[in-house]
C-alpha cells in the first residue's frame, strides 16, 4: 500500500520537516509512477486569500489602526471595501511589513 501525501502551498517563511524514510517513499511513489506511466499528481489549487477587518489587521501586525490608516495612504498597503468596512489581505500586509521595516 502506497502512502498518500498531500501537497500544500507553502509561503516562503515555512519550514518543512520530513523525515528521511518519508522522503524516501514519496520519490520512490513518483519514481514508481513515472515508470507506470500514470500522470504525477497535480498540486492544489490555491485557494482564494481570506480577507481580514481592519481590526483583525491591527492585531495581526501588531501595529496601531494610525499606522495602518498611514501606510494605505502612502500605498504600502491596497484596502478593499465591503459595505463600509475596510478589509486587507494579510499577504499584503507581510509584504509592507516588510518594506516599511527596511
Amino acid at each position: 500500500m502506497t502512502p498518500t501525501m498531500e501537497i500544500a502551498e507553502l509561503d516562503r517563511n515555512t519550514i518543512l520537516l520530513v523525515k528521511a524514510e518519508d522522503l524516501d517513499r514519496f520519490a520512490e511513489g513518483i519514481a514508481s509512477r513515472i515508470i507506470a506511466g500514470q500522470p504525477a499528481p497535480q498540486p492544489a489549487r490555491p485557494q482564494a486569500e481570506k480577507p481580514i477587518s481592519q481590526p483583525e489587521a491591527v492585531r495581526f501586525l501588531g501595529k496601531s489602526r494610525q499606522t495602518l490608516i498611514s501606510w494605505r495612504r502612502k500605498g504600502l498597503i491596497k484596502a478593499y471595501q465591503l459595505g463600509g468596512r475596510i478589509y486587507y489581505k494579510p499577504s499584503e500586509l507581510l509584504a509592507a511589513l516588510e518594506t516599511a521595516g527596511q
